[in-house]
C-alpha cells in the first residue's frame, strides 16, 4: 500500500513536470510545459483543433480522439476497452468472461473459428483503427494487476502528410491472480495505415495484427476448497492456499492477420466551386476572415471574383447567382474556422463511380496443454495431452459502388472465401470417422445501400453465398434519425443463415470424449428485432427481439448440441441520469425473458448497475478535474454456465443457481491536463455479505483489490 501511493504521488508530479502539449485558444503557437532548458514549441495551424484528431473503423464510423473523462471512460478502463455491464469478469484480469446477455445483431455469412473464450481480447476487423492527426499523438493506457502483473496498451500515429498516416500499438497484460495456476499473459500487436492523393481518386489502406493470448488454466476449485471459500474460513483467506482442480494446464490463442483495402475512382463530377476548393483553397480560405471580422460576406466574394483571374468562370454569373451556389448557416458561421465546413455544393451536379477490392489473410492457432490427463474429463489416449487447432482463412471482396446525393451510395460486391480448419491426423471408430480437416471455399454475392434522405439515415446490407461448400444469407437494415446532437432514434432488423462455428462441427482432443464431427448441422436461423433511443440529457432506452432456429449451444458433457426447439429471447435496456447539481446518479437496468427455449439457454432476469458519485473542478484555474463515488453492479440468479479450459468454451449447467450477490466499487477518477487517473477498490464489501460470489461454477469472482490506472495523451 505504501508503494503503491509513492508511486501515486511520483506520478502526479511527474504530470506537472513533465511535457504536455496545450492549445492556447488564443494563438496559433502550442508550447510545451517543460522546464527543460531545450523548449519544444510546435506551431499549428490557427484552424487546428481537437475535432482534427478522429480514428475510423472499416465501416468508416468516425469518432473524435477522446481525451476527457466521464463514467463511461472509467467503465471502459479495463483490458479489452470496452464497457462490460454485459459480461461477468473472472478473478484475474486477462482471463474470460461469463456472459450475462447475448447479441445476436451480426450481418455475416461466413462461420468463425470459435473458442469464444477467448475472443474477449481479440480483435476483429471492425475492431481495429484507423487515424488521421494534424501532430503526432500517441496514448498510454495502464491498469495494476491482480497480484503480481499489470495491463499496458500504448499506441502512436502520425500523419507525414494530410495523405498519409501511420499508428503503431502493443497491448501487453500479465496478471499472475489469487488462485493457483491462474497466470494470463497476453500481446496484441497493431499497425495500420492509410493513405489518398490529393485528389481523393485513389485510397487505401491497411493493417497487419499479432496476437498471442495464453492462460494457465486450474479448472476451478475442489470441493473442499469451496467449502473452506463459503464459509469463509480465516486459513484460507490468502487464495493461493485453496486447492484447485489441477495446476498443469494451460491454453494458448495465437495468431496473425493481413489486410489491405484499397478504392479507386473510374470517373466523377463535381461542380465548380468544388474544383475551385481543390484548386485554390488557400484563396477560399479568405472566407475565414469574414467569420472572424464580421465582414459582409457578399463583398468578400465579390472581391474575389474580382482579383483573382482562375475564377473568370464567376464573371458569366451574376453575384447572386454565386452566393445561391454556396449555402451558409448563419448560425453555425460563429464556431467555424475552417470554411470548408460550410461550403455546401449542389447535390444535383455531383455522382461518382467507384471500384473497390479488399482482401484478408490470417492464421490462427488453438491450443490446450496438460502435463498428465485429468479424471474428471474422462478417459485420455495419452497421459500427457497436448490439443492444437489450425485455422488458416482467405478472403477477397471487389465491389463497384455508385454515389450521388440523391440516392446516396448503393454498393455492388463479389467475395470470395477460402478456409482449412485442420488437425494432424484422421480418427477412425466404430461407428464414426473423424476428418483431419474442414476445408473449402465460396463465392458470394452482396449488395448495400445507404443514404439520408429527409433527415433519416437508412443502411441496408445484404449477402448471399451463390456456390461453394457452405450456405448463408444474411439481410441487416437499419434507420435512423438525430435531432441537433439532443437524441437519436434507430430501429434494425437483423435476418441470418450461417453455419455454427467450427469448432462445434469439428474437434479433436487427446481426450476421447472431446472428439466429435457433426457434418449433420444445419445453418442456425437468426431473426432479430429492435431499437435504441437515446436523449443526451438522461438516458436512453434499447430493445431487441431474438428468435433462432437449429440455435447450436456445448451441452453439460462439453459436447455440441442443436436444438430441435426455437429460441425465443428478448432484451431490454434502459439508462437514467440523474444531476444535481455536482452530484449525479447513474442507473442502468437490463430485462431479458427467455419466452422459448429455457431449457438450453440461461440468462439473469435483470442486470443492473448504478453509480452515485460526485463531480467537480478543484483549485484555482481549475487544473484538477475529479469524480469520486461508489458503483453497485447486481444479477438475478440463474443457472450460470460452467467453463471449460478444454475447449475454451461455456457449456450448459442446470444443476445450480449463481447471482444475487452485490458488487460495490469505490472509485476515484481524476483529470490532470490530458492525464486520467483511475484508484477504485473493488468489491470492497466481499467481507460483509458473504462468499457466495462467483463469476463461474467452482470459479469464484475477486475478493476486495484496490487497482490504480491511468490513460496519458501525449502531443494533442
Amino acid at each position: 500500500m505504501k508503494k503503491l501511493l509513492v508511486s501515486f504521488l511520483f506520478l502526479i508530479v511527474s504530470i506537472n513536470s513533465f511535457g504536455q502539449t496545450r492549445l492556447n485558444p488564443n494563438s496559433i503557437n502550442v508550447s510545451d510545459s517543460t522546464k527543460f532548458n531545450r523548449e519544444v514549441k510546435v506551431k499549428l495551424s490557427g484552424s487546428t483543433k481537437y475535432t482534427d484528431y478522429r480514428s475510423f473503423n472499416y465501416k468508416n464510423d468516425t469518432v473524435v480522439i477522446d481525451t476527457t473523462i466521464s463514467l463511461q471512460t472509467d467503465f471502459n478502463h479495463n483490458f479489452i476497452r470496452k464497457d462490460d455491464f454485459e459480461l461477468m469478469a473472472m478473478h484475474n484480469q486477462g482471463q474470460t468472461f461469463n456472459k450475462l446477455a447475448y447479441d445476436f445483431s451480426t450481418d455475416g455469412v461466413f462461420p468463425e473459428m470459435g473458442f469464444d473464450a477467448k475472443q474477449y481480447n481479440y480483435y476483429r476487423l471492425e475492431d481495429m483503427k484507423y487515424y488521421y492527426v494534424p501532430t503526432p499523438t500517441s496514448e498510454l493506457a495502464y491498469r495494476t494487476g491482480m497480484e503480481q502483473g499489470q495491463f499496458l496498451d500504448a499506441f502512436i500515429t502520425m500523419n507525414t502528410s494530410k495523405q498519409f498516416n501511420f499508428s503503431a500499438a502493443y497491448k501487453g497484460l500479465r496478471s499472475l491472480g489469487k488462485y493457483r495456476n491462474a497466470l494470463a499473459s497476453h500481446g496484441n500487436f497493431r499497425t495500420t495505415f492509410n493513405y489518398h492523393n490529393k485528389k481523393k481518386t485513389y485510397e487505401v489502406r491497411g493493417h497487419m495484427y499479432s496476437f498471442d493470448l495464453y492462460n494457465d488454466e486450474y479448472g476451478g476449485l475442489t470441493d473442499l476448497s469451496i467449502q473452506f471459500f463459503e464459509t469463509g474460513d480465516t486459513n484460507y483467506t490468502d487464495r493461493g492456499r485453496l486447492d484447485t482442480q489441477y495446476t498443469n494446464a494451460n491454453n494458448m490463442y495465437e495468431g496473425k492477420r493481413y489486410f489491405l483495402e484499397q478504392k479507386l475512382v473510374l470517373f466523377s463530377k463535381q461542380n465548380s466551386i468544388d474544383k475551385v476548393n481543390d484548386a485554390h483553397s488557400e484563396k477560399i480560405r479568405l472566407l475565414d476572415s469574414v467569420v472572424k471580422a464580421n465582414i459582409n460576406l457578399k463583398d468578400d466574394i465579390e472581391f474575389l471574383i474580382k482579383n483573382d483571374s482562375t475564377l473568370t468562370e464567376f464573371k458569366l454569373d451574376s453575384l447572386n447567382t454565386a452566393l445561391a451556389a454556396i449555402k451558409i448557416d448563419t448560425v453555425a458561421l460563429a464556431s467555424m474556422k475552417d470554411s470548408s465546413n460550410f461550403i455546401v455544393l449542389e447535390p444535383k451536379n455531383q455522382y461518382a463511380f467507384n471500384f473497390g477490392y479488399d482482401y484478408l489473410y490470417e492464421t490462427k492457432h488453438y491450443r490446450f496443454n496438460q502435463d498428465e490427463a485429468f479424471e474428471q474429463y474422462g478417459p485420455s489416449y495419452t497421459p500427457v495431452i497436448s490439443d492444437h487447432t489450425d485455422y488458416v482463412n482467405s478472403w477477397h471482396n471487389a465491389y463497384f459502388e455508385y454515389a450521388t446525393p440523391a440516392i446516396g451510395s448503393l454498393k455492388v460486391s463479389g467475395q470470395y472465401f477460402d478456409y482449412n480448419y485442420k488437425y494432424s491426423s484422421i480418427l477412425f471408430f466404430d461407428d464414426q470417422t473423424i476428418p483431419s480437416n474442414f476445408k473449402g471455399n465460396t463465392f458470394a454475392a452482396g449488395a448495400q445501400w445507404s443514404t439520408n434522405y429527409g433527415g433519416l439515415k437508412i443502411n441496408a446490407v445484404a449477402n448471399s453465398i451463390l456456390s461453394g461448400d457452405l450456405e448463408g444469407t444474411s439481410f441487416k437494415a437499419d434507420v435512423g434519425y438525430e435531432k441537433d446532437s439532443v437524441f437519436n432514434l434507430a430501429g434494425f432488423m437483423n435476418l441470418t443463415s450461417k453455419s455454427p462455428s467450427f469448432n462445434k462441427i469439428l474437434y479433436q482432443s487427446d481426450y476421447e470424449r472431446y472428439n466429435w464431427y457433426n457434418e449433420d448441422f444445419k445453418n442456425e436461423e437468426i431473426s432479430s428485432f429492435g431499437f435504441n433511443f437515446n436523449y443526451k440529457e438522461w438516458g436512453g432506452l434499447s430493445a431487441s427481439y431474438n428468435s433462432i432456429e437449429n440455435y447450436t449451444y456445448f451441452g453439460p458433457n462439453s459436447t455440441p448440441i442443436q436444438s430441435n426447439e426455437s429460441l425465443n429471447y428478448l432484451k431490454a435496456t434502459a439508462q437514467l441520469n440523474i444531476r444535481v447539481g455536482k452530484f449525479s446518479l447513474d442507473n442502468t437496468v437490463m430485462y431479458q425473458n427467455v419466452l422459448k427455449g429455457e431449457a438450453f439457454f440461461n440468462v439473469p432476469e435483470f442486470v443492473t448497475r448504478n453509480s452515485l458519485y460526485f463531480s467537480s473542478d478543484l483549485f484555482k484555474g481549475k487544473p484538477l478535474f475529479l469524480q469520486t463515488g461508489v458503483t453497485f453492479k447486481y444479477f438475478t440468479s440463474y443457472f450460470m454456465n460452467a467453463y471449460d479450459p478444454v475447449i475454451s468454451e461455456f457449456v450448459l449447467q442446470n444443476e445450480a443457481e449463481y447471482g444475487e450477490f452485490p458488487m460495490l466499487d469505490f472509485f476515484i477518477n481524476a483529470r490532470i491536463s490530458r492525464t486520467r487517473l483511475y484508484l477504485k477498490l473493488e468489491n470492497f464489501t466481499s467481507t460483509l455479505t458473504g462468499y457466495d460470489y462467483y463469476s463461474a461454477p467452482t470459479y469464484p469472482y475477486r475478493d476486495m483489490v484496490l487497482r490504480f490506472g491511468l490513460v496519458w495523451n501525449f502531443f494533442i
